[in-house]
């Protein structure tokens, strides 16, 4: 609601509570129980318990009916190196045997994604046609991804990697709705737009300087700050439920997600291949940034109109 001083204000109390701070190990920051959770909810095997793993595992878990969502190549480029520089990946833009510099990304991607190379409940993962660790299978070539991705890609984030009967047994993994780092990224973006770089700057190398992250600080300033910050976040929260609502607030989905199509990384044997996972443009229409009055309420009310964008 751009209430810059409240947010500003509500963040800084929290931190100033002393209760709550940072995991060295970034793989263990979303998963509840520890001094970063701040509000989570939680799930035991006699219930209540949920399916997550069941919807996003690869095929080589043994369930033939999961990953149902991947990571695109999008995501992945959005990482930054171990030292804080970034990648081009425009050599990979194309059909190469050149293999992709994972092994060079952040440890938050090693911690987010299942990639080649990658080991995933003690298999070495090779996401590729035919994989038998990860198989590929071209978007829409079937009416069900069945294990298999269509980007070269898996989830791991949110994942329980110790969960081993996945038919069997539901998931207890906790969801944690707010944790210590986007306290800290809510104060780093508040501050900025209070004229406070320093504190902003401050806010956000404090979850780029995690124990068992180590990136180096960001000391740019103005639009390069905002834009290094959008990154952070994205990258810090990726797959929490953040990112879509970002980019509605901050008003860039209808330029960022219109004519706008996703990839992924084709593999096949010692070969990668850019491709495209949509075949259409994806559009975000400006009227998207107002959620429509639902029918039935227009209807229980007749003193409430429907907003002009949805007229």
């Amino acid at each position: 609601a751009e209430r810059w001083q409240d947010a500003y204000n509500a963040a800084d109390s929290v931190i100033k509570l002393n209760l709550y701070g940072l995991v060295d190990d970034y793989g263990q920051a979303w998963k509840g129980n520890n001094k970063e959770s701040i509000l989570e909810f939680n799930y035991t095997q006699t219930g209540p318990n949920h399916s997550f793993d069941q919807y996003y595992v690869p095929f080589s878990d043994g369930y033939e009916f999961g990953a149902l969502g991947t990571p695109t190549q999008e995501m992945v480029e959005s990482y930054e190196k171990a030292d804080g520089t970034t990648i081009d990946w425009t050599p990979w833009h194309t059909k190469t045997t050149t293999e992709l510099p994972y092994a060079q990304l952040e440890p938050r991607f090693k911690a987010t994604i299942i990639y080649k190379g990658s080991t995933w409940k003690g298999k070495v993962m090779d996401c590729s046609v035919n994989g038998n660790n990860g198989a590929f299978m071209p978007y829409r070539e079937q009416p069900y991804s069945y294990g298999k991705t269509t980007t070269g890609y898996f989830l791991k984030k949110l994942l329980d990697e110790k969960l081993i009967d996945v038919k069997g047994v539901k998931s207890t993994q906790p969801w944690v709705e707010i944790r210590y780092a986007e306290v800290l990224l809510n104060k780093a973006e508040a501050a900025y737009r209070l004229n406070k770089l320093g504190e902003a700057q401050s806010a956000m190398n404090q979850v780029r300087a995690r124990a068992g992250v180590n990136l180096p600080g960001k000391t740019s300033s103005g639009d390069a700050w905002l834009k290094d910050y959008r990154n952070e976040r994205k990258v810090e929260l990726a797959y929490e439920g953040h990112l879509f609502w970002d980019m509605r607030r901050w008003k860039l989905a209808d330029t960022a997600y219109s004519n706008y199509r996703v990839h992924g990384i084709k593999i096949t044997g010692d070969t990668y291949e850019y491709i495209d996972c949509d075949y259409q443009d994806r559009k975000f229409l400006k009227k998207l940034y107002v959620l429509p009055i639902p029918d039935d309420e227009l209807k229980n009310n007749s003193l409430i109109e429907q907003y002009d964008e949805w007229k």
